[in-house]
């Protein structure tokens, strides 16, 4: 859906920013598992129809680009050098609060777990990314005092697309998809639902595993509810639920980084507590409901109700999907052992090569500690925080490095460190 791109942030109030988003979240859904197919349990090769693509912009969102014409950019002949920088500084820092602000607005209700990883990565870098999706550029300042946005954003990166692509085939090798045309939000996240259900049932059945399940919870009554999408849940020997996590690597010899490990571990303990509070019960419905600003009363379409009734479905409303999905979940025991794999990015049939495994702890102290800091952001109880100086080699990997406000303020506390001494 269109948002009105040729105002100024200022002048959009919090609905169009949250449609811009939801036009964006809507896109996430033409992933492989999305809410527009059905998964089925059928051979490999016959979901043709089945979309793999990255994250990417619909084609309906205009970019809402910040324009500031009384002020212009700070290359007026009227403006003097001094009042130049001045002006170009305010234009930086506004841009950087409105993105920030805009972002976390959005975020008020849920958390995706994708948006916690990059969080933990680099929380200035995430906001970036996720503003550049809504449709929002964030600005540099040039040599000569100018503001300009960042130009040649690119959403989706050839280390995301080789990721999708892993996590596609991968997927594939136990599901085929069938499309369903929806029209609300509501039949799409019961679309989801469905999904969730048949793979439970199939896993309590006696499947060896199922992939890319949608899962979701409150984890320790923080005040967020949190959604992912699980790569793989299986049962292992000691007839155990095992969790597993898929990642890719350009380079196959490189050894982890500590950064790597650490947002990695976040992620699969993440999905452990919100498995382990589904399987134990404790995830209410309505809760659900309230944060997705969804009504459990919604009557579903007739397409969508033909799945449910084909997997014994009973009641046609959203709310009658949801109270199967989370009793169906009673049925499996929480997870016992969390493994991340690793897979190489350069070959065709790289998702058939297991580069190397590891297992994960799960920590409940440091995964609280971790949640409890980044959910201080999105409360706006701190303000965005970049990488600590240990792991400034990540910014030689981002494309805003030169946009980047951290980054910014970092060197201007250190400039003025240094004038204080002298």
């Amino acid at each position: 859906m269109a948002v009105a791109g040729d105002d100024d942030f200022g002048s959009l109030d919090d609905s169009a920013i949250l449609q811009a988003y939801e036009d964006y979240e809507q896109s996430q859904d033409e992933e492989v598992g999305g809410g527009g197919s059905v998964a089925t349990t059928s051979s490999v090769g016959k979901s043709e129809d089945a979309s793999g693509s990255a994250i990417k912009m619909k084609s309906g969102i205009k970019k809402i680009i910040i324009q500031h014409e009384e002020q212009g950019t700070g290359s007026s002949n009227n403006v003097k050098t001094g009042e130049q920088s001045t002006l170009a500084n305010w234009i930086y820092e506004e841009n950087n609060t409105i993105i920030t602000e805009s972002v976390r607005g959005v975020r008020s209700k849920y958390i995706n777990t994708s948006d916690l990883q990059m969080q933990e990565w680099c929380e200035q870098q995430m906001i970036y990314n996720i503003g550049a999706k809504m449709g929002m550029i964030p600005q540099l300042i040039t040599d000569e005092g100018a503001v300009v946005p960042v130009k040649e954003i690119q959403l989706t990166t050839p280390a995301m697309k080789a990721g999708t692509e892993v996590h596609k085939k991968k997927d594939l090798e136990v599901n085929s998809y069938v499309n369903v045309a929806v029209s609300t939000h509501g039949d799409s996240f019961a679309l989801k639902l469905l999904n969730t259900i048949q793979h439970i049932k199939h896993l309590v059945m006696g499947a060896s595993c199922i992939r890319e399940v949608t899962i979701f919870s409150m984890p320790f009554d923080y005040g967020f509810m949190m959604m992912g999408i699980v790569d793989e849940l299986r049962m292992n020997e000691h007839e155990e639920l095992e969790l597993v996590e898929v990642k890719t690597r350009s380079n196959r010899f490189k050894p982890l980084s500590k950064a790597q490990v650490r947002t990695h571990n976040l992620q699969a303990m993440v999905y452990k507590q919100i498995i382990d509070d589904l399987t134990s019960g404790v995830v209410d419905g309505n809760v659900v409901f309230e944060k997705m600003r969804l009504d459990p009363k919604h009557v579903l379409d007739e397409k969508v109700l033909e799945h449910a009734r084909a997997l014994d479905v009973a009641g046609n409303t959203l709310g009658d999907i949801m109270t199967t999905m989370l009793d169906q979940f009673r049925f499996l025991p929480r997870v016992s052992s969390m493994v991340v794999e690793y897979y190489p990015s350069d070959k065709d049939k790289a998702y058939k090569e297991l580069l190397s495994s590891r297992r994960v702890d799960f920590d409940e102290t440091w995964l609280k500690k971790r949640l409890e800091t980044h959910f201080g952001f999105w409360r706006g109880e701190r303000e965005v925080s970049g990488v600590d100086i240990e792991e400034l080699w990540k910014c030689n990997m981002c494309q805003f490095v030169d946009a980047c406000h951290w980054r910014k303020r970092k060197n201007d506390e250190c400039v003025k460190k240094m004038n204080q001494k002298k």
